[in-house]
């Protein structure tokens, strides 16, 4: 009698564990559908250009936005340095100048978040998420602010996007 209930207890057992790890696991869609501050297209799209979005949970998520959003981050600040050295026009450079050292802010403050959100320190990654939403918006202001022309409306708008999908994100964990 005994040796019957061991395979219908592993099963049971077995089927404990499936359920478990589905509820733990949170689909790219179900996550970007929680997410009010940004577009739900934007989200997805965004999310699953990272293979392992596929299997991670809300934590896991918060992990890929963040890196992604340092990736691009890092990234523009790469253009911006070359605008520098290739610009002419002094009110672009003072602008470009500005835009440089808010992206090194911006660098720092998503390689702090992401640091915190792996440590499950929720708190000091919504800090430092929050403040680098600011650098986008701030960079454009100063292109308004000297008269000229911004080469980064575009990175700007996408990163903007990116740190406010991080944010989105890390809220929910």
């Amino acid at each position: 009698m005994m040796m019957r209930q061991a395979p219908a207890f592993a099963l049971a057992a077995l089927l404990l564990l499936l359920l478990l790890s589905a509820a733990a696991h949170a689909t790219v869609e179900s996550t970007c559908k929680s997410i009010s501050n940004v577009k739900y297209d934007f989200c997805v799209k965004t999310l699953k250009s990272d293979p392992s979005s596929g299997t991670a949970d809300v934590r896991g998520l918060a992990v890929i936005a963040t890196n992604l959003s340092l990736k691009n981050a890092t990234k523009i600040a790469g253009k911006i340095k070359h605008l520098l050295k290739s610009s002419q026009d002094k009110a672009q450079k003072e602008s470009l100048s500005t835009c440089a050292e808010l992206y090194s802010n911006l660098i720092d403050n998503l390689d702090t978040s992401l640091s915190a959100i792996k440590e499950s320190r929720k708190g000091d990654a919504m800090t430092y998420l929050s403040a680098s939403l600011d650098a986008p918006g701030d960079c454009e202001q100063g292109f308004k602010d000297t008269g000229a022309k911004s080469p980064l409306v575009a990175e700007d708008d996408e990163q903007r996007q990116l740190c406010g999908l991080a944010l989105g994100i890390t809220n929910l964990t």
